[in-house]
């Protein structure tokens, strides 16, 4: 990884430390041109972190494939939105996750966070989770997916990914794809800048109007790379 696409300093951490242990409340990393580690999955398939936009000063905060030679990301906070230099994220024992401008703006938060926050971690699946000291789950990047899902990654009723508006664009784009109360897996288009979508040109008939058990409600991507939809009855 060279110093253009390593775009994550690490303050008051050791680096060895990067790799395998949990990331501890009031961390907090700085969107940087400096060459730094990002946070890593055991693995180190995965990384989390600040990749810095392409041809401009800023940076997006994102997880993305760490040991290909072009990282590929598949997830961003801030909905795709990238922030200046010197940005930073913090892990807050209230709130989860903070992004912040370098004035201290708050530009946004890992949002759903019903207990305090002991620590983070990368997992070797792609997701980002932020646990309690019950060592429940509190949030999780798979809950919340952008323009991708991952194999191990289940989008359930009101799931939507979102395609985004260029290749080096991360906002919402034209495309959508939505797993709807009903049980169908749709796809359409909506209307940028005011997200109405458009009816579906695609519509995966997993609706049963006379038995609603028979209706899908999970979308699952598994790890043999085969996705399909789970009906409530199994």
């Amino acid at each position: 990884m060279n110093s253009e696409n390593s775009s994550l300093i690490f303050r008051h951490l050791d680096y060895a430390s990067l790799n395998y242990s949990p990331i501890i409340v009031e961390k907090y990393y700085v969107a940087s041109w400096r060459l730094a580690t990002p946070w890593l999955s055991p693995s180190r398939d995965f990384a989390f972190g600040f990749q810095k936009s392409r041809d401009k000063d800023t940076f997006l905060l994102s997880i993305w494939y760490c040991k290909i030679p072009d990282p590929t990301i598949v997830w961003y906070g801030n909905e795709g939105t990238a922030v200046p230099r010197d940005s930073r994220v913090e892990l807050n024992a209230d709130r989860g996750l903070v992004l912040s401008d370098p004035q201290g703006k708050e530009l946004w938060n890992s949002e759903s966070i019903v207990d305090v926050v002991a620590n983070g971690f990368m997992n070797d699946t792609g997701k980002f989770v932020l646990v309690g000291g019950d060592s429940a789950n509190l949030w999780e990047s798979f809950k919340y997916p952008t323009d991708t899902i991952l194999p191990a990654q289940v989008m359930e009723t009101d799931g939507v990914l979102y395609s985004r508006q260029a290749e080096a664009n991360f906002s919402k784009g034209r495309f959508q794809l939505r797993l709807l109360n009903d049980g169908n897996l749709v796809l359409n288009t909506q209307n940028v800048p005011s997200n109405i979508a458009y009816d579906a040109y695609y519509t995966s008939g997993t609706y049963d109007e006379s038995n609603s058990s028979n209706s899908g409600y999970q979308v699952i991507f598994n790890e043999t790379g085969h996705m399909y939809i789970l009906r409530r009855n199994g």
